[in-house]
């Protein structure tokens, strides 16, 4: 499957399933309702002919000509095709936290946290967007309630309310944590970058008391500069 059969894919995904008008040029879905931008590129089968990656950004004019990219991942089986499955899964872990920005009240948007923090200088709005939790064996309930708690995302976020100025436009960022039995995995990866090393230990709070792994989106939209007040003098 090419990029622009994904992308019709994805299309009849928005519409057919969650009724969002769509228009499809290429491998591109624009979304007019929301203002938003869906590109797919080639999706990458692994050698297995089970399990594909497919590359699938969200643009929005608030962050010009930029999107936000993620590797989706689909495994095949059961009749279904893996970039089918790679697609639902984006649709429903990586996109909402897109929907609770521009399309508030969908349903794609029901299961995104939202909350506000401010830096002293400008408040700001975050989105969390749904966990997807994979169990590779004695990952248990602990560390479940633990991650929906405080996820590896919003410690990300705490880190960057310490000692950062918000920018102008806004920042997404994803993170992926792991316990595996060679030892421990972690990615930050913001703004379509590696986090750098002032983003490591997001998820040393976890109990971890299996093998398993934890991904989840965040989309932090900053507000207007709070106005400066002098104090009074004397």
């Amino acid at each position: 499957m090419d990029a622009a059969s994904a992308a019709e894919l994805l299309a009849r995904m928005f519409g057919e399933g969650h009724g969002l008008a769509c228009r499809l040029d290429g491998n591109v879905v624009e979304l007019p309702d929301a203002g938003l931008r869906v590109a797919v590129d080639t999706p990458d089968l692994q050698p297995n002919g089970v399990i594909v990656r497919v590359p699938i950004g969200v643009n929005h004019p608030a962050w010009g000509d930029v999107f936000a990219w993620d590797q989706a991942v689909g495994v095949g089986g059961d009749d279904r095709h893996p970039v089918a499955a790679a697609a639902y899964e984006w649709l429903h872990h990586v996109f909402p936290v897109f929907a609770a920005y521009a399309l508030p009240g969908h349903e794609l948007a029901a299961n995104v946290h939202t909350e506000t923090r401010n830096d002293g200088r400008r408040p700001a709005r975050i989105h969390y967007g749904p966990i997807a939790i994979r169990n590779f064996g004695g990952l248990g309930e602990v560390t479940q309630r633990a991650v929906a708690d405080r996820s590896p995302t919003m410690v990300v976020a705490e880190r960057l309310f310490d000692g950062y100025a918000l920018p102008d436009r806004p920042l997404w960022w994803y993170t992926f944590a792991a316990r595996m039995p060679d030892g421990p995995i972690e990615e930050v990866t913001l703004v379509n970058g590696d986090g750098g090393d002032s983003l490591r230990g997001i998820s040393d709070h976890l109990p971890w008391e299996g093998h398993g792994s934890v991904k989840s989106w965040a989309l932090l939209v900053p507000g207007p500069m709070m106005p400066f007040t002098q104090p009074p003098v004397g």
